[in-house]
């Protein structure tokens, strides 16, 4: 603000008076969740689920709760691990710490509607913001899908596999994945272009989004038991278990079974 003092005595003169203002700054800090990210799963299925997280928190100790994770104590712990770049399983869930992908991968299985919550991964004991991420899960029961399919097949012979999928994944990937004990996708194919039929290995895959229905067959199987799963992944990486796939005359837990060929596995993840 400034004021004028003019005098017209044949000239102006004009006199500046500057006027100080004091200003008060109030500032409010807010916690917030840089990261969160939203996952659907289905009753009876499975999820596994892709934190990501900064490198400086590689060799930190990991867990995955439930709960209001700015409150600690409210943040129910249900699995962690020190354990780098190899699964660990604690019920019905699991945790693999990708270090090289500086990726937290968390599966639960045996899902319920009961499931759906408020979650969090959380790399390390610090409070810094980025230090975890929430994970808002969504379980619903979807009458368009089988929980379950029970198949056979003679060994050395060939199986075909067709599993139905919500109209809401038309556009997502399919996969067929193989279960070795906890690990619901030990060895996996999937197809991403509809109307083309994909080959890897000893699987091959098809995906009529008119219909909405991945179509496979699985060749040169044996005689043990076997379990797969169809299911859809999200473009961020996120994948929903949907259809369990059986061998018929399947009674046990023996993870020995029906396999693709006489491969070793090797991948855990």
């Amino acid at each position: 603000m400034v004021f004028i003092n003019m005098h017209l005595q044949g000239h102006f003169k004009i006199t500046l008076t500057p006027v100080y203002v004091s200003v008060v700054l109030r500032c409010w800090f807010v916690v917030v969740v840089v990261s969160s990210i939203s996952v659907t799963g289905y009753s009876g299925g499975g999820v596994k689920i892709t934190c990501k997280y900064k490198t400086k928190y590689a060799q930190n100790e990991k867990s995955f709760c439930r709960g209001d994770q700015t409150q600690r104590s409210t943040c129910s712990e249900l699995i962690k691990t020190e354990t780098k770049d190899k699964r660990v399983d604690s019920g019905r869930f699991s945790l693999y710490d990708d270090t090289s992908s500086a990726v937290l991968k968390v599966t639960i299985r045996d899902l319920n509607e009961e499931d759906s919550g408020t979650y969090y991964c959380t790399f390390g004991k610090t409070r810094g913001k980025d230090s975890y991420t929430e994970v808002n899960l969504k379980v619903i029961r979807d009458d368009c899908c089988e929980k379950s399919i029970s198949l056979s097949a003679a060994a050395g012979g060939s199986v075909n596999i067709s599993c139905k999928y919500p109209q809401s994944h038309i556009n997502d990937v399919k996969f067929l994945c193989w279960r070795s004990g906890d690990d619901l996708c030990a060895e996996e194919s999937s197809v991403t272009k509809k109307s083309k039929w994909i080959n890897k290995g000893k699987i091959k895959l098809f995906d009529d989004r008119e219909k909405q229905l991945l179509s496979g067959s699985i060749s040169h199987v044996t005689e043990q038991h076997s379990e797969y799963w169809c299911g859809v992944q999200s473009d961020q990486g996120h994948k929903s278990f949907i259809t369990r796939v059986t061998d018929e005359d399947d009674d046990t837990d023996d993870d020995e079974g029906l396999r693709i060929g006489d491969e070793d596995n090797e991948d855990n993840r």
